[in-house]
């Protein structure tokens, strides 16, 4: 507890129970939790000075600089949690919800709040597991009475009986007919007619961004279209607050793609971007592309092209037998191949006060020597940095499975799919083969700023939003004024 090795902080991923009962003390000292620095056993750091004695395996120690509060719209969502209340909280890109999210995490009882997502990178980044594996119900495609009695097996029924608190991340991506299924197993195994059998659910996301996946050409639906949704969602609440851009004029022109309008002289500011440079440090922007062999083609291009020997990075994974499970649920591949000059990004916070960020660009300047050949990277906020292996865990049948892996991605291209929930200092688009409602506004979200966005062609046909989920969006805002006007009358 008195260890002064950093002076920063980072954010922890996965969350263990310890982890939350130390986010908890810090909510009592008025402190984040992304205010806590985990040393793990993987983790060693030169000592300086006096520090003579070393801390204890599996210490976590809390460092106290400024604390980070919640705004005022990401308190209110927090005290309707803590009142009770089955909540969704929705808000454009860039509104804090991810931060929110791991402050209600952090609110909760941990022995009785089970943490999922729609995929197993959203899971991993929140520090849970994928909503599938929670479930217990498969793709949830079988019929009803074959879903209940995969839910019935005992492990799967164990974990439906004792969960009080139902966290669903990037809800937007969940098919309707799964989350319906998913509330009648609850009220069948839990013994409880009650919605979702009387388990408090908090569903975060945005359906302006990526929908559901089809499969099979089959049309999907929203969860919001369900009739499962309208009995158990009771509160429905946006987060209007933009953190991540700074720009007025940039945020407005977010705004109207995000609701598939784009008017001309906003179009020719996209376009105008075209001819921005924004290299910088050797490092170049990440193409963000709609289709993930476009992704692994660049990349490989890219690597070989470089002069020089590869370096190979193996990930150490807790069982070796669930890697291709890892693969999935990690943000991080079993094996990354780097060269001096190799463009990258970092897949983890480790250190937000020197933009060290989920998403930060950086190059590979060297390899260091003194620890194992572990890569140099010069990042673009002029940051230099040994990286280390970090750590990322799922759940797995009851069992928490774990991957050490360096925390860097080859970054000359990702897709946009992936690119969710980042923010890229410097990234450039070609929007001519969007396929998916939201998936143009998901791309150019990602950007910071509009100096270090470069849009090599777009057309209007790319920026849509669908249809259904406009009107949702404006039926929540027409029953929030209605309350809030009730509320002021009284």
């Amino acid at each position: 507890m008195l260890s002064d090795i950093s002076k920063t902080f980072k954010q922890i991923s996965p969350i263990t129970t310890k982890d939350l009962e130390v986010a908890k003390v810090a909510d009592k000292e008025n402190i984040a939790p992304g205010s806590t620095t985990v040393l793990n056993n993987t983790l060693k750091r030169k000592r300086t000075g006096n520090d003579t004695q070393k801390p204890r395996h599996g210490l976590v120690s809390l460092q106290i600089l400024k604390p980070v509060l919640l705004t005022i719209e990401q308190k209110q969502v927090l005290d309707i949690v803590l009142n009770g209340h089955s909540v969704f909280f929705t808000g454009s890109a860039g509104t804090g919800k991810s931060h929110l999210l791991r402050r209600i995490v952090a609110s909760l009882p941990p022995d009785v709040t089970f943490v999922t997502a729609s995929t197993g990178i959203a899971a991993c980044h929140i520090g849970g597991t994928t909503l599938h594996s929670f479930a217990g119900i498969g793709s949830g495609t079988a019929a009803l009475n074959q879903c209940i009695e995969l839910a019935k097996r005992q492990g799967v029924q164990q974990q439906w009986k004792k969960c009080r608190h139902l966290v669903i991340d990037e809800i937007s991506m969940v098919d309707g007919e799964f989350f319906e299924k998913m509330e009648n197993v609850a009220r069948v195994v839990r013994g409880n007619n009650k919605p979702f059998g009387g388990i408090q659910l908090i569903l975060c996301g945005d359906f302006l961004q990526l929908p559901p996946v089809s499969k099979g050409g089959k049309k999907t639906r929203f969860c919001f279209q369900t009739e499962a949704w309208s009995r158990a969602v009771t509160q429905t609440l946006q987060l209007k607050q933009v953190h991540r851009q700074s720009d007025p004029a940039f945020i407005k022109i977010l705004n109207h793609v995000r609701y598939g309008s784009c008017t001309d002289a906003m179009l020719d500011k996209l376009l105008s971007t075209g001819s921005n440079n924004v290299e910088k440090l050797g490092i170049v922007p990440t193409r963000l592309c709609t289709h993930n062999e476009d992704v692994e083609l660049i990349n490989k291009a890219k690597l070989d092209a470089l002069q020089g020997c590869e370096k190979l990075f193996n990930a150490v994974d807790s069982d070796a037998g669930l890697s291709h499970l890892l693969d999935q649920a990690t943000p991080v591949a079993t094996n990354i191949k780097l060269k001096v000059g190799a463009q990258v990004m970092l897949t983890k916070n480790m250190d937000v006060s020197r933009g060290l960020v989920n998403g930060a660009r950086g190059v590979v300047a060297g390899f260091d020597p003194g620890q194992q050949g572990l890569p140099i990277v010069r990042f673009l906020s002029g940051e230099k940095l040994t990286v280390h292996n970090e750590k990322w865990g799922t759940k797995h049948a009851g069992l928490y499975v774990v991957r050490r892996q360096l925390p860097l991605k080859l970054a000359w291209a990702i897709s946009i799919h992936k690119s969710q929930g980042m923010t890229l200092d410097c990234v450039e688009m070609s929007l001519s083969r969007v396929f998916e409602y939201g998936q143009a506004y998901v791309a150019l979200s990602r950007a910071k700023s509009m100096d270090g966005l470069r849009v090599l062609d777009v057309e209007r046909r790319a920026i849509t939003a669908n249809p259904d989920v406009i009107r949702f969006y404006a039926q929540v805002r027409a029953v929030n004024r209605l309350q809030h006007s009730s509320s002021q009358m009284e």
